[in-house]
C-alpha cells in the first residue's frame, strides 16, 4: 500500500528523494509518466515518487499538472503527500505549492526549502546557497527559470497571491528535525 507520495518537478529530484527511502529499506518506485496507473506501478511499495517534470513548464501547466497528481493521490486515499521542490528555488515554486494546496483542500501548508546538507540554508526567510543569496548565487544565471528573488515568499509571490504557505528557516539538520 502506498504511505507516501511525492511529486517531484524533475527527473533528478525525484531520483534524489526516492533513493533516501531506499537507502532505509523502504520499497520505492520511481514514475516518469504522472499518468500512470499509480496503483499498478507501485506493485506494492510504500512510496511513490512521480516525476512530473514540471520545472520548465509554464506556471499555468505545472499547477494543473501538480492539482492532478495530487488529487489522484487523494482519490487513492493516499495518507502522505509531499510536494519536492528544486533546493536552489528554480522553477514553479507558487503555482505547485498553490496547486497542491487547492487539490488537498489545504488553507496552509508548510514550506521547508533547505537542504543543508548540500549548503543551502534559509536564515530570516532569505534563501542562501553555499552562503550566498539565491537571487545572487549561480542560480540567478540559470538559462532556463532564472531565480530572481533571495527572499522565499518573494518567489512563492510570483506565481500565486495564495495565503497560508508557511515558509521556515532552517540551517542544520538539526533544525530540521526540530520541525
Amino acid at each position: 500500500m502506498i504511505k507516501l507520495l511525492i511529486i517531484a518537478d524533475d527527473f533528478t529530484g525525484g531520483l534524489d528523494t526516492g533513493v533516501q527511502f531506499a537507502a532505509k529499506g523502504i520499497r520505492t518506485v520511481v514514475v516518469t509518466d504522472p499518468g500512470t496507473d499509480y496503483v499498478e506501478a507501485a506493485d506494492g511499495a510504500e512510496v511513490l515518487v512521480v516525476v512530473a517534470e514540471t520545472r520548465h513548464l509554464p506556471a499555468e501547466g505545472a499547477y494543473r499538472l501538480v492539482h492532478d497528481v495530487a488529487s489522484a493521490g487523494m482519490r487513492l486515499r493516499i495518507p502522505h503527500i509531499y510536494k519536492k521542490t528544486d533546493s536552489g528555488l528554480r522553477g514553479n515554486i507558487g503555482a505547485e505549492l498553490s496547486g497542491t494546496m487547492d487539490a488537498l483542500g489545504l488553507d496552509t501548508m508548510s514550506f521547508i526549502p533547505a537542504f543543508p546538507a548540500m549548503r543551502r540554508v534559509t536564515r530570516g526567510g532569505v534563501h542562501y546557497i553555499d552562503g550566498v543569496p539565491v537571487g545572487e548565487s549561480m542560480f540567478a544565471s540559470d538559462p532556463f527559470n532564472p531565480v530572481k528573488h533571495s527572499r522565499v515568499h518573494d518567489i512563492i509571490s510570483e506565481q500565486t497571491d495564495r495565503k497560508g504557505i508557511n515558509v521556515f528557516d532552517a540551517e542544520s539538520d538539526d533544525d530540521m528535525l526540530k520541525i
